[in-house]
């Protein structure tokens, strides 16, 4: 089992599934306006991997993937999914891998209960609320991945 499992560092790109994550809200003549939203993000991404196939006879690998994106909270958000893996040569300790899964971010902020977007605030509100919240995406993830074990090879040669 550790000589499939593998490390890498990669950038993220992810995308929300659900409400509309906003960083500001402002109110203009009791109506409901976003300022600024953040609903693709783009983020370094330490991942964790273990491959199905060996990589004794391929070059080609896949298998599911952990990663996670440190921030502000130590862990902003926590991504899984599938991964493939490409090495230049068979006897290559290193990988560059895509991987495509969900992720959740553990602190997105929403608007509140009862408030939506371009509308009027409810019956006796002053001021937009925003709540944070867990929420789910899309994430696209490239990294450069590292075997904990070499694969095994008799001897190295290029004959051709």
């Amino acid at each position: 089992m550790f000589q499939r499992l593998g490390f890498g560092l990669g950038l993220g790109w992810t995308h929300n599934l659900g409400p509309r994550r906003v960083d500001s809200v402002t109110v203009v003549n009791r109506i409901v306006r976003i300022d600024n939203e953040r609903n693709d993000l783009v983020r370094f991404m330490p991942e964790m991997h273990v491959w199905i196939d060996r990589w004794d006879e391929q070059r080609w690998s896949w298998g599911p993937f952990l990663t996670v994106a440190p921030g502000s909270r130590i862990i902003d958000a926590v991504g899984f999914g599938l991964m493939m893996g490409y090495r230049p040569h068979r006897h290559d300790q290193y990988s560059f891998n895509v991987g495509i899964g969900g992720t959740l971010d553990l602190d997105a902020r929403v608007l509140g209960d009862g408030l939506i977007a371009n509308e009027p605030l409810p019956a006796r509100e002053t001021t937009a609320r925003t709540k944070q919240t867990t929420a789910a995406g899309l994430l696209v993830l490239f990294s450069v991945g590292w075997d904990l074990a070499a694969p095994h090879h008799p001897a190295h040669t290029d004959a051709k």
